[in-house]
């Protein structure tokens, strides 16, 4: 049986990201200019008077002691471009950090039994995450259950995030997806329609579904 069935958590705060994203990224170009041109006034300029022994004969007209003088502030303002380069370096490694968890969402894929769960960012770039495969696959259920509680509360259980969101968009609910394998246990938390669910439960085993899983449509019934 073919299945091919997509969907996305998108920010839904992708307007506001988007700015702080834009004003990152010229900031982070800003501080990686002034690093290359550190870069090369060291390279250029200063990096010969390390290479100058202090004591090496000066050139015709100036004293001993001006050049060597010479040499030392030189030398001085070498290691001041350094420190200028590791801090621009720092900076700009700290706003490309900061970048990548800005603006970000999930595209799922459910092909034929196997999830793929890529991470976008900024809306043009993909990485992948994960691949799970059914017969990985120990439970599902929403987080709004008992169950999910007990999962979350074992020590053996790691718990990873694939939504930017706090709340799930409308239509939409939190599905996770606890899987086994090479001795650890991680719970993934989706923010999807339960159309996701139902098709990963015609490839995984009969009891694989949370006891007390309760359908989104009775539920928002039930609450409303």
């Amino acid at each position: 049986m073919d299945v091919l069935y997509e969907e996305s958590a998108v920010n839904q705060k992708s307007k506001k990201a988007a700015k702080i994203y834009k004003i990152l990224n010229v900031i982070s170009w800003i501080v990686f200019a002034l690093g290359i041109l550190c870069a090369l006034l060291f390279f250029t300029m200063f990096l010969p008077y390390f290479l100058t022994p202090l004591d090496s004969a000066p050139p015709e007209g100036v004293s001993v002691e001006d050049w060597q003088n010479q040499i030392a502030g030189g030398r001085g303002m070498a290691i001041f471009i350094i420190m200028q380069f590791v801090f621009f370096a720092l900076v700009w490694f700290m706003l490309y950090t900061l970048k990548k968890r800005v603006n970000i969402s999930y595209d799922y894929t459910f092909v034929s039994g196997e999830l793929r769960i890529a991470k976008v960012f900024n809306i043009n770039r993909r990485k992948l995450q994960c691949r799970i495969q059914p017969d990985e696959i120990m439970q599902l259920g929403d987080v709004e259950n008992a169950s999910y509680d007990r999962l979350r509360s074992d020590p053996s259980v790691k718990q990873v995030l694939m939504t930017p969101n706090s709340e799930p968009a409308e239509g939409k609910f939190f599905m996770y997806i606890l899987v086994g394998g090479g001795g650890t246990k991680k719970l993934y938390i989706l923010e999807c329609r339960e159309e996701l669910l139902v098709n990963i439960l015609k490839f995984v085993k009969r009891g694989t579904l949370e006891s007390d899983y309760v359908m989104q449509e009775k539920k928002q019934a039930q609450n409303g």
